[in-house]
């Protein structure tokens, strides 16, 4: 596969081709069984052609590129298994209808004479990114929900308010700076389950936008004229989804 979603090496494909191999290794046998090497030089040589001509070759090209795409959307479909068997029962019900509400949009895409193929594929592997982001968020959620639940933000605010009492009244430097320094961690701590709180919030409001744009897009999908409306809405969805994401990262 190629490194980080790049292009496909497609020199290396070329080479690993299955029947390639195959090729080079009847090759080898036959001319150690036989003792005729003149069978392996022919083979070195249609071997040098190939891989100077197989990779250039548009169908090869195709090819590579469908295969690359078919094992990435099986390592996300993994991925995304992975986690919806750590969700609650009423999170799992809501991916797999979603889940659900895609498969039937595929169909009637299919089955819309405004699509290309070509467009169609494009469009549809968006949306089984849309599915994908949507059990990650819910992953996430999860997770930031039992962290929350574990955390007593009544108990931190005792410990700031104590921390800088000390910072104020005790006479020993050292003891006040060592208060400071545990007013300013608690602080933080406080500010990240801010944070926290507030990524939960903007994350369970775009999984419900992307529930709800999908469930439109289910009604729209016979009637669409052309791909770029669904390209429009597919998009927004995503670029969401990204911005929700990034806010964590960025905390």
């Amino acid at each position: 596969m190629s490194e980080g979603g790049g292009a496909p090496n497609y020199l290396k494909a070329a080479f690993l081709n299955v029947y390639n191999l195959a090729l080079l290794g009847g090759a080898a046998t036959a001319a150690a069984l036989t003792g005729d090497w003149l069978i392996g030089l022919g083979a070195v040589g249609i071997e040098a052609l190939w891989l100077v001509l197989g990779p250039d070759l548009k169908p090869f090209q195709r090819a590579v590129r469908e295969s690359e795409r078919n094992e990435r959307e099986k390592e996300d479909r993994a991925r995304v298994e992975k986690l919806m068997a750590e969700l609650s029962e009423r999170e799992w019900q809501r991916a797999k209808a979603l889940d659900e509400l895609r498969r039937e949009i595929e169909r009637d895409m299919a089955n819309n004479p405004s699509f290309q193929a070509i467009l169609l594929a494009t469009e549809l592997e968006k949306l089984s990114q849309l599915h994908a982001s949507f059990v990650r968020l819910a992953a996430a959620c999860r997770r930031s929900e039992s962290y929350l639940q574990a955390v007593d933000i009544k108990d931190l605010q005792r410990q700031i308010t104590a921390q800088q009492n000390l910072q104020e009244k005790m006479a020993d430097e050292s003891v006040r700076e060592l208060a400071g320094k545990n007013a300013t961690v608690l602080q933080k701590r406080l500010e990240t389950i801010k944070e926290i709180e507030t990524f939960l919030a903007r994350a369970r409001g775009q999984m419900n936008l992307i529930e709800n744009s999908v469930r439109l897009l289910r009604d729209q999908a016979l009637t669409m004229t052309s791909p770029d409306q669904l390209t429009e809405q597919l998009d927004d969805l995503l670029s969401g989804v990204d911005a929700v994401q990034a806010s964590v990262k960025e905390a």
